[in-house]
């Protein structure tokens, strides 16, 4: 999440995602194409879902259990600030949440399966909330204290699915890179 800035949008210093206002429809979609292909990537990593090809990366997997839980998460932000004036969202915890083993007792199946949920769950709530909704305010989270739009938090979402796509994608390529080398 970057804060906006009138004079020029942000975007992702490591993966280039630009935080422009995205139509409604264009969300949904790009949501649906990248857990789609997230899930494609959880089926082809095989017995390496599990594996971090390094300490500093997470696991297939992981990443798989991590946008599940943006998505949900940030839709609950959502229908919070269609209903109460400016609230904080509750953080996410992403770090601490793989620390505790919350998702230790992941398997695949389940991830692919919560994946498509949280993804269909998302794509409702950006469809049924009335249009004059998008402006409508809240703080983000306690850790990132920025006060946004609510149609920021759908580029957020976008962004969260397909920057951890690309993620999940370079560990299937580190390990066929390490593969090739031996």
């Amino acid at each position: 999440m970057t804060e906006e800035s009138t004079d020029e949008v942000q975007s992702c210093p490591v993966c280039g995602f630009s935080w422009a206002v995205l139509a409604r429809s264009e969300v949904s979609e790009r949501i649906n194409r990248a857990v789609s292909s997230l899930v494609t990537v959880i089926k082809e990593a095989g017995p390496r879902v599990t594996v971090r090809p390094n300490p500093d990366r997470w696991s297939v997997l992981e990443y798989g259990g991590h946008v599940r839980d943006v998505l949900l998460s940030i839709r609950e932000r959502v229908i919070l600030a269609s209903i109460v004036d400016i609230p904080t969202g509750s953080p996410i915890f992403r770090d601490e949440r793989i620390d505790l083993g919350f998702y230790a007792e992941d398997t695949a199946a389940q991830v692919m399966n919560e994946l498509e949920m949280a993804a269909q769950l998302f794509a409702k709530t950006v469809t049924t909330l009335p249009a004059h909704f998008d402006t409508r305010g809240l703080i983000y989270s306690s850790r990132t204290p920025v006060q946004v739009p609510i149609s920021s938090t759908f580029s957020n979402a976008v962004h969260e699915c397909e920057h951890h796509l690309s993620d999940a994608k370079e560990n299937l390529a580190m390990f066929d890179a390490a593969n090739d080398t031996v």
